[in-house]
């Protein structure tokens, strides 16, 4: 995120938590937007890029649930729920579905500024990339003044900014990195939200490590986050794949 301030929006129809939340964030100096219904979210969401959605569940138009799927489809921001349904299925199933947080109702005002502060420094962190010139991780070799990457038994020469690229996913192998995150140190520049230069690049990086570009292995898609790494040091690296995939069949299951 480019601004030292974020865009945050409140979907809940109830006024007084509304104005609560309103006061915490302006306090911090933070952009509010509100939106009662699922209706007006739909249409904050589509005005504006939001860096932050505090969304309640029950909504006088539906399950607010049912947001989490079209905010990460059409906008990818991070999402905390706000809930008076706080049992573990509850709470389960909307970490599931890929809200950051889930914060049962009522909640207290210094807790949600501290959760809140905490996800926004989190997600401008700059990424940082193992010192030395190698970097190892399960079949890969990467020699970082060269471009050079050694895997399975073949040299590959990397471009800059796919050696780059590469190097973010093998120091932080197992973890989902977003757009926003890894633009600035692959670009130059913040990313935004028609910004397309990373997945161009995943998809160039594919076709150098994959056996099949297509149906990858290694560089993971997180529908709605970004992408990870399979962590090779792993137990099982089927198992991992699954629980990173493990969102997107929360509705089906």
């Amino acid at each position: 995120m480019g601004h030292d301030k974020s865009r945050i929006l409140i979907v809940d129809d109830d006024a007084v938590t509304r104005a609560m939340l309103r006061g915490i964030l302006g306090e911090a100096g933070h952009q509010v937007g509100e939106a009662k219904t699922s209706v007006e979210a739909k249409a904050a969401l589509n005005n504006t890029a939001w860096d932050l959605v505090l969304l309640d569940r029950r909504l006088p138009d539906g399950d607010g649930l049912l947001l989490i799927r079209r905010i990460q489809e059409s906008r990818g921001c991070p999402i905390i729920v706000l809930s008076v349904l706080g049992d573990e299925q509850d709470r389960m199933l909307g970490l599931g579905l890929g809200a950051i947080d889930y914060i049962t109702k009522p909640f207290n005002a210094n807790e949600i500024r501290v959760r809140i502060r905490n996800l926004l420094a989190a997600d401008r962190r700059p990424l940082q990339v193992a010192t030395g010139d190698q970097i190892a991780h399960g079949p890969f070799c990467l020699r970082q003044a060269t471009r050079q990457l050694l895997v399975d038994g073949r040299t590959v020469r990397l471009s800059p900014s796919e050696a780059r690229l590469l190097a973010i996913f093998l120091t932080h192998a197992g973890e989902v990195l977003d757009r926003s995150r890894l633009t600035p140190p692959i670009c130059g520049r913040d990313w935004s939200y028609e910004d397309r230069a990373i997945d161009v690049l995943v998809a160039r990086l594919r076709k150098r490590i994959e056996a099949d570009p297509k149906n990858p292995q290694w560089i993971i898609t997180v529908h709605g986050d970004g992408y990870c790494f399979l962590d090779a040091t792993a137990e099982d690296a089927s198992e991992h794949l699954k629980r990173l995939e493990a969102s997107e069949g929360a509705l089906s299951r």
